[in-house]
């Protein structure tokens, strides 16, 4: 019997054309829309039904990072300013006596130091009072209470310092001078408790070595026993802060110094004797 190698090999095309159950899955998946572009569609499809909210919370955005490029833009503003009022300020302290200096053409001199510091201290006060709120201004207030202190005005330095240690940030760089600062405004009241709290702080703002100084100098100062101990103890201690050591030090070498008598007093002088009085000589009566 012949077989007919013609009708098989059709038949076996044919079976090869035949669509698989793998590619209808394919087509039907490619015929179907992207998942994307139906989202976007009925995303599309929303915002045509809403227009009104749409363009309401457009504007919203838009109005809010105007509000926002405006806020810093003037916070930015306002700190320059406010910095440049306060270089002016403290660039007073620079400006020559009147006979002490050849000031330059034009330059404004002070009739005295005093005249000098109260000019200095008034254009402080000024930046603190109207730049309130700013960098400047919270520099301004350390600044004054450092001029106080430096006046002998204690109290006054104390309340300008603890004022600026209320509302300074912990990265401002005058706060472990204002800190220090107000140990001694307190130190200068004898408020020596206080004074030691104060120094304490020091810890707060990564300054160990000036903590232990200052409460060891302070114990020296009362006359505690332990306080040659703690100042030895310093420069164990801190061996790296090498300014912190050297004060320590100097401070030791002068406690062990003998106390300076005082100078015996010269006896008081007798009172000089008043001569007598001569009699004037008159015509004698006849």
């Amino acid at each position: 019997m012949a077989i007919d190698f013609t009708t098989e090999f059709r038949e076996k095309d044919a079976f090869c054309r035949r669509p698989s159950l793998a590619d209808k899955i394919d087509r039907k998946q490619l015929k179907r829309p992207d998942e994307f572009q139906v989202i976007a569609g009925r995303a599309m499809g929303w915002m045509v039904g809403h227009r009104r909210t749409v363009l309401t919370a457009a504007a919203a955005v838009v109005l809010g990072g105007a509000l926002a490029w405006g806020l810093a833009a003037w916070r930015n503003s306002r700190e320059d300013k406010a910095g440049a009022e306060l270089a002016e300020a403290l660039e007073l302290q620079s400006r020559p006596i009147a006979g002490e200096a050849q000031a330059l053409p034009d330059e404004q001199t002070f009739p005295s130091k005093e005249e000098r510091e109260k000019a200095v201290i008034s254009a402080l006060e000024k930046v603190r009072s109207t730049r309130s709120g700013t960098t400047a201004g919270l520099t301004a207030a350390a600044e004054i209470g450092f001029h106080k202190l430096k006046s002998g005005d204690a109290a006054g330095a104390q309340k300008d310092l603890q004022d600026f240690l209320d509302h300074a940030g912990k990265s401002h760089p005058l706060r472990p001078f204002a800190q220090e600062s107000l140990g001694y405004a307190l130190e200068a009241q004898n408020k020596l408790d206080e004074a030691r709290g104060a120094f304490e702080k020091l810890r707060d703002v990564g300054l160990p070595a000036r903590a232990d100084y200052q409460v060891a100098r302070l114990a020296l100062v009362q006359g505690k026993p332990e306080a040659k101990e703690q100042l030895e103890r310093v420069s164990r201690d801190h061996p790296k802060d090498v300014d912190v050591v050297r004060e320590a030090n100097e401070r030791l070498a002068l406690a062990a110094l003998p106390p300076v008598a005082s100078p015996p007093q010269a006896a008081p002088a007798p009172p000089a004797v008043k001569p007598p009085e001569k009699k004037a000589k008159g015509n004698k009566q006849k």
